[in-house]
């Protein structure tokens, strides 16, 4: 039995791809302002901030419409995070290194293990449409997956509250 290729991975190289699309988009497409005055962050609106997307996300995996708004909303997130970039380049150095390097080590593993497994329930349910229900679906895994982004997410917007 051969060792298990996460870049063999269908779902995981669409949802990379979309992000680095998004990314892209993000950077190239949005217009910084001048200078920028970001002041003091809050925990509430951080944390809201990070977290509406992945409970639409969470939701969107218990049916078939979210195989095409998962996606959407891995590119917008994307997008988001190129858009912060394209601001950031043009204000502070600083605050793009340590943002990126949050982002690359915090929330990118967390918000595409959700998509992963958001998009293969919502493929599941497709499949579930068309061919006779062949098996159970693992709900208590989703929910696991979903507790534990929602614990990093809230780690990662202390961490930003506190940074900031």
């Amino acid at each position: 039995m051969g060792k298990y290729k996460l870049t063999k991975d269908r779902l995981f190289v669409y949802i990379c791809s979309l992000y680095v699309c998004g990314i892209l988009f993000g950077v190239f497409l949005f217009r910084a302002p001048g200078e920028q005055n970001f002041g003091e962050a809050k925990f509430i609106p951080v944390f809201c901030a990070n977290y509406w997307y992945v409970f639409l996300m969470w939701l969107f995996g218990f049916s078939v419409i979210g195989l095409f708004f998962n996606s959407l909303i891995v590119f917008f997130r994307g997008f988001l995070f190129g858009a912060l970039l394209a601001v950031l380049v043009k204000t502070s150095f600083k605050d793009l290194a340590v943002l990126t390097a949050l982002e690359i080590i915090v929330f990118i593993p967390a918000f595409f293990t959700l998509g992963y497994f958001s998009l293969a329930s919502a493929r599941k349910q497709f499949y579930n449409l068309f061919a006779p229900f062949t098996g159970t679906l693992d709900n208590k895994i989703y929910l696991n997956v979903m507790i534990v982004v929602t614990v990093v997410i809230v780690i990662y917007s202390l961490v930003i509250v506190i940074y900031r």
